[in-house]
C-alpha cells in the first residue's frame, strides 16, 4: 500500500520577478548564482517553463497559486474593461474597468473567482512577503500588508528598489527560523530595474546577485534547524523580459483613424469609443463600442467584423507588431499577421468538431480538449505547420521551443474570459504598445506571447524529468509533493514529474 507520508514538510517558494530564463541559466553557467547551483539545481533540477499570456505580474501569479490560467480566472490582464458592465467612468464608483497599477489593485483578489483555494489553504502556519494573490493567508501572516503601498512608492520614485528586496530577505529569513510551513517571497528588484535600464544592465545582474546570497542565508538556517532535507525549495519567475527600442502609441493610432480612444490614465474621455488596455506594456485588449442603446459596450465584437470596419488591415500594417488576435463568428480564435492568417479551433475529445464558441468559453480541464491550427499565407505564429486534433500537452511539446511557446494554448485560455478584449495585441521582440504615460520610461517589457517573455526559469531542489512545464503545473505538482490531493479541484495544470 502506498504511503501518504508527504514527502517534504515544508514549501519556501521564492518568485524573482521578471527574470527571463536564458539570463538566469547564463547566470548560473558563469557561477554568479553559486547557492542556488549548490543548494538548489545540484540537488534538484533546473528547468525551462512556460508562463501565461499575458506574461505580466498580476495574471502569471494565478497559475502558481491557483492552478489556473488568467482567462480562467477571469483577469486577462494587469488592466481590462468589461464590456457587458462599463459605463461612462465615474471618479468614485468602479465603472467595469480596472488597473491592478492603482488602487484597484486592492481588489485584485476579490476579482478572483470565488470557492477555488489557493496554495496558502493547504499549509499551516503560512507566510507572505509582497506576493499580490495572498487569498487564503492570515492578515497578521501577510507580512508586508502594511509597508507594501509606502515603500513600492518610495522606490518608484527614488529607484532605490535594492532597500525593497531587503525588506523581503529580512522577512523570509523570520518566517523561516520561525517554522512556517509555506513561506512565499517575492523579490521584485529585477523587474523593476530592468524596466529602468535594461535586462542586464550591472544593477539588475548585481541584483540577482545579492538574491542569491538571500538563498544562500537561507538554507543555511535550515540547515542548523536540520529541516533542509524535509524543504521543498522552488525558485521561479512570474514573466520574462526583453530590452525596448520603441514604443508603439496604440491610442493615439485609433485616435487617428477616428476611433476616440480611452485609455489609463485618461480613462474619463467622453464620447470613447475604444479601449486601449496594456499589460506589461508587450500586449493589449482593444475593445470596441458596439452597442450604444443599452448600458454598456455590448458583447465581444466578431473578428469578421472588425475587419470589416477596416480596424484589422489598419493595426497590422504598425511597425513591432506581432499579431492581432480575435474570437471568430463561430468561436475560432483567429490570429492575424501581416502575410497570413491563423485559426485556432478546439473541440471536446471525442467529438469530431464539436461547438466551438461553447468549448471556447467553458470551464473544463484543457486535458480534455483537443486542439487544431491552421494558416493561409505567412503563418502569423512562425510554426509552419498545420496542426490537427493536438491534446493541450501536444500543442506544448510542438511549439515549446518556438518564437511563439505554447501559442495554441495561450490564445485559447485567454479568450474564455469574458473581459477579454475584442482583440488582443502582442508585440514584437524591442518593441511595446504604450508611448506615453509611463513614468519613468520604460527600457524593457513584458507581457507578449514572444519566447523572451514566456520562457522562465524553474529551479528545485528535487529533480523534475518532465522537459515541458507551464507554470500553471507548479500548484500541483507542489501540492503533490507535499502529500496533498488535488484531483478534487478543477485546475488548468497537472502534475509533473
Amino acid at each position: 500500500m502506498e504511503s501518504t507520508e508527504p514527502y517534504f514538510k515544508r514549501f519556501v517558494f521564492i518568485i524573482v520577478d521578471g527574470a527571463p530564463y536564458e539570463i538566469f541559466k547564463a547566470l548560473i553557467e558563469n557561477g554568479d548564482l553559486p547557492n542556488i547551483k549548490k543548494y538548489i539545481i545540484d540537488r534538484g533540477s533546473l528547468n525551462k517553463a512556460v508562463s501565461v499570456f499575458p506574461s505580466t505580474t498580476g495574471p502569471a501569479f494565478i497559475p502558481f497559486f491557483m492552478g489556473l490560467y488568467p482567462g480562467t480566472a477571469n483577469i486577462p490582464g494587469i488592466r481590462w474593461l468589461s464590456k457587458s458592465k462599463f459605463h461612462a467612468p465615474h471618479r468614485f464608483k468602479r465603472p467595469g474597468i480596472c488597473s491592478y497599477m492603482g488602487i484597484d489593485g486592492l481588489r485584485f483578489e476579490a476579482d478572483l473567482p470565488p470557492n477555488f483555494p489557493t496554495l496558502f489553504n493547504f499549509f499551516s502556519p503560512v507566510s507572505n512577503i509582497y506576493n499580490l494573490l495572498a487569498r487564503g493567508c492570515p492578515p497578521s501572516k501577510n507580512l508586508t500588508r502594511w509597508i507594501k503601498l509606502f515603500v513600492y512608492t518610495y522606490a518608484h520614485f527614488s529607484h532605490r528598489w535594492r532597500f525593497v528586496n531587503r525588506i523581503a530577505e529580512r522577512h523570509l529569513h523570520q518566517a523561516v527560523a520561525a517554522g512556517d510551513q509555506f513561506i512565499t517571497c517575492l523579490f521584485p528588484a529585477v523587474d523593476t530595474f530592468s524596466h529602468l535600464s535594461d535586462i542586464q544592465s550591472p544593477q539588475v545582474l548585481q541584483t540577482y546577485r545579492e538574491i542569491d546570497t538571500a538563498i544562500g542565508d537561507l538554507v543555511h538556517t535550515l540547515q542548523k534547524a536540520n529541516t533542509l532535507d524535509e524543504t521543498l525549495i522552488l525558485i521561479t519567475s512570474d514573466h520574462g523580459m526583453s530590452d525596448t527600442h520603441t514604443h508603439i502609441d496604440i491610442p493615439q493610432h485609433l485616435d487617428d483613424d477616428g476611433w476616440r480612444c480611452l485609455h489609463y490614465p485618461k480613462v474619463w474621455r467622453q464620447d470613447a469609443v475604444s479601449a486601449s488596455m496594456v499589460s506589461g506594456n508587450g500586449m493589449t485588449h482593444l475593445y470596441f463600442k458596439n452597442n450604444s442603446a443599452e448600458k454598456g459596450w455590448g458583447e465581444r465584437t466578431p473578428f469578421e467584423k472588425l475587419s470589416q470596419m477596416g480596424v484589422i488591415s489598419s493595426l497590422i500594417e504598425l511597425e513591432g507588431l506581432g499579431f492581432v488576435a480575435g474570437q471568430s463568428e463561430t468561436g475560432d480564435i483567429i490570429v492575424q499577421g501581416r502575410g497570413g492568417q491563423g485559426r485556432i479551433s478546439c473541440h471536446l475529445q471525442g467529438t469530431d468538431h464539436g461547438n466551438p464558441q461553447s468549448v471556447t468559453g467553458t470551464s473544463k480541464c484543457s486535458d480534455s480538449l483537443r486542439f487544431s491550427y491552421q494558416f493561409t499565407g505567412t503563418d502569423p505564429l512562425g510554426y509552419g505547420v498545420h496542426y490537427k486534433n493536438l491534446s493541450s500537452r501536444e500543442a506544448l511539446r510542438k511549439t515549446y521551443d518556438t518564437s511563439y511557446p505554447d501559442g495554441i494554448v495561450q490564445l485559447w485560455q485567454i479568450f474564455k474570459s469574458e473581459r477579454t478584449g475584442d482583440l488582443v495585441l502582442s508585440a514584437e521582440s524591442g518593441y511595446d504598445l504604450r508611448a506615453r504615460y509611463e513614468i519613468p520610461k520604460h527600457r524593457a517589457t513584458h507581457g507578449a506571447l514572444i519566447a523572451e517573455h514566456l520562457h522562465i526559469p524553474l529551479a528545485t531542489n528535487y529533480p523534475i524529468a518532465e522537459q515541458c512545464i507551464r507554470s500553471v503545473d507548479i500548484f500541483p505538482t507542489v501540492l503533490s509533493r507535499c502529500g496533498h490531493n488535488v484531483a478534487l479541484h478543477h485546475i488548468d495544470g497537472r502534475v509533473v514529474e
